[in-house]
């Protein structure tokens, strides 16, 4: 009698769990069915369509990390909309809300932190978009573009990250990459680290000893701003006098030493450029 008994309850417990694992893949077919029509809704632009149909995905199956990723990209589309109704600072909001749960579903998922990286630059917190970049490019490394965001957001946003940024560009154009700056620059860096790998000249110029001031460096940093004006005009021959000025006038100091790579390097694109043919 104990024994039948013994069987019966353990007969109700395997019945038990396999009605949970039988809810649990209806869960994730809803789930997934749901996801699909969201998927089909973004594509014809209905991106208001997309997040309902996305948001009854994850209310089905929250563990389904690709209903948060698409919900985010439809709620990024709705904050670039200028039709939507609503505060774009709540589509964006929300976009990376689901773009951080996609990760912490699938921490994964490269394409995920590309996103959320994407709307943190545009926030200005570029040391966490830093952080998703490299996390994208680590778990999908065969994809260009994060390198090629990590070297823009290295070059311009940060200090004394230029070589960073160079080898990111190097990185985005061994991975086929077709940005033509960019490529240009990573030629350019490429160029210059063999450069630096060549022994110095007998008699080369060694750095000067000069102890610089502050009004170096302030004239330092308004000669630098010169060169990037005439640059965004588009003046080559005036921004790279402007670059050998500043190198050789003020090349002692710190402004100029901490930036010395990028500005060769900027420098040696200018002169490239200007060469008769």
């Amino acid at each position: 009698m104990i024994r039948a008994q013994l069987l019966l309850g353990l007969f109700s417990l395997a019945l038990g769990a396999g009605c949970a694992t039988q809810d649990r893949a209806d869960s994730l077919a809803e789930a997934q069915l749901l996801l699909a029509e969201g998927r089909d809704a973004a594509r014809k632009n209905d991106h208001q369509r997309a997040v309902s149909l996305c948001t009854m995905a994850v209310k089905a199956n929250p563990d389904l990390a690709e209903a948060w990723y698409e919900r985010g990209k439809s709620n990024t589309q709705l904050r670039l909309s200028l039709k939507a109704e609503g505060d774009v600072r709540n589509f964006e909001q929300q976009a990376v809300d689901d773009f951080s749960m996609a990760v912490q579903k699938n921490p994964s998922y490269a394409d995920a932190y590309f996103n959320r990286a994407m709307l943190l630059s545009s926030r200005a917190q570029y040391k966490l978009a830093v952080e998703d970049l490299l996390n994208a490019s680590r778990w999908k490394p065969n994809d260009p573009d994060a390198h090629l965001y990590l070297a823009r957001l290295y070059e311009s946003k940060f200090e004394d990250r230029t070589a960073l940024a160079m080898d990111h560009y190097e990185k985005y154009t061994d991975l086929g990459g077709l940005d033509p700056q960019a490529r240009e620059k990573a030629r350019v860096w490429k160029d210059f680290k063999k450069q630096a790998a060549t022994p110095a000249t007998p008699g080369a110029p060694v750095p000067s000893s000069k102890k610089s001031t502050p009004e170096d460096e302030r004239k330092a940093m308004e000669l630098h701003g010169k060169a990037l004006e005439l640059l965004e005009k588009s003046d080559r021959i005036e921004a790279g006098k402007a670059l050998e000025e500043l190198i050789g006038s003020y090349g002692h100091t710190k402004y100029v030493q901490d930036k010395s790579q990028g500005l060769r390097v900027l420098l040696g694109t200018l002169k490239k450029k200007d060469t008769p043919k």
